[in-house]
């Protein structure tokens, strides 16, 4: 990983329905294909207030950092594409399937959501400063 790097994410999880708590979690180890992108801005929708205020079911154990609408610029990975600014779409279509093959990516049934249902399961895939990413998703600007 680049020394200019951290080796450690600040966050604010949500521990509890209606409760925040300030973290610190490491970062993931880079896998091939895999960049790091520095979070310039992240939006927190409809579902991510549900969730915090207790209204839908959290589809994950907490804690979790809310918010899936996101952009920044890729700072590790390939070589090519540091610097390169993105939005990672918030729902992350999985490439493989028939419908993705089709060009239906918005339609994927297998389809992950930041924060959610994606990412290493022992960070719980949280919102963060740094995110770890497929290089092939982001949409660059």
């Amino acid at each position: 990983m680049d020394a200019k790097i951290p080796n450690k994410i600040e966050t604010w999880q949500m521990v509890a329905p209606g409760k925040m708590k300030r973290a610190t979690v490491d970062i993931p180890e880079l896998k091939p294909g895999e960049v790091l992108v520095e979070i310039a801005r992240c939006g927190i929708c409809s579902m991510d207030h549900n969730v915090f205020y207790g209204v839908m079911p959290a589809i994950m154990v907490e804690p979790r950092t809310l918010g899936h609408e996101i952009s920044g610029t890729i700072v590790a990975g390939d070589t090519k594409l540091i610097g390169k600014e993105v939005i990672i779409p918030p729902a992350m279509p999985c490439n493989n399937c028939f419908i993705c093959g089709a060009g239906r990516e918005n339609r994927c049934l297998n389809a992950q959501i930041p924060g959610y249902t994606m990412g290493n399961p022992k960070v719980k895939n949280q919102k963060r400063s740094l995110y770890l990413i497929n290089k092939i998703l982001p949409h660059f600007l």
